[in-house]
């Protein structure tokens, strides 16, 4: 934890404790990750639920085994897509999480630089002019 020192007085400041940030950028991360699972697992269930009343209901319609066996043949391809597309879903959400949690820490390393004990930055002139971005560099 950092500990708070008295510097020329009454002032009070932060002593620089990298570990502790990164712990705390990995676990802020981490809650963020559990909070997309969540939200993405209750809706599946909750759709999953939904489908199963719907087929208990057909089937309480059925009055012989070939209307009951093509109303369950139904009901498992209707399981196999929904599973399929959510482990999409899933993979999704897990790169764009991962990806976008890679970017927070570079900045956060960035700020932390930036606000470290260091020499003032002095920034050379560019002698080309800018290039205009193309392609992904545009998107990003």
């Amino acid at each position: 934890m950092q500990e708070s020192i008295a510097a020329q007085g009454d002032t009070k400041s932060r002593l620089s404790n990298p570990l502790l940030d990164l712990v705390i950028a990995g676990l802020e991360a981490q809650l963020k990750f559990w909070q997309a699972y969540q939200v993405e697992g209750t809706r599946f269930v909750a759709n999953r639920m939904r489908c199963n009343l719907e087929h208990l209901r057909a089937l309480g319609h059925c009055c012989d085994m070939q209307s009951t066996s093509e109303c369950q043949r139904a009901w498992m391809r209707n399981i196999q897509k929904d599973y399929a597309e959510e482990w999409g879903r899933i993979a999704a959400t897990s790169f764009a999480l991962a990806f976008g949690e890679v970017s927070a820490f570079g900045s956060l390393f960035g700020q932390r630089a930036a606000k470290g004990p260091s020499e003032p930055e002095v920034k050379a002139k560019p002698s080309q002019p800018a290039k205009s971005k193309t392609g992904l560099q545009a998107a990003a």
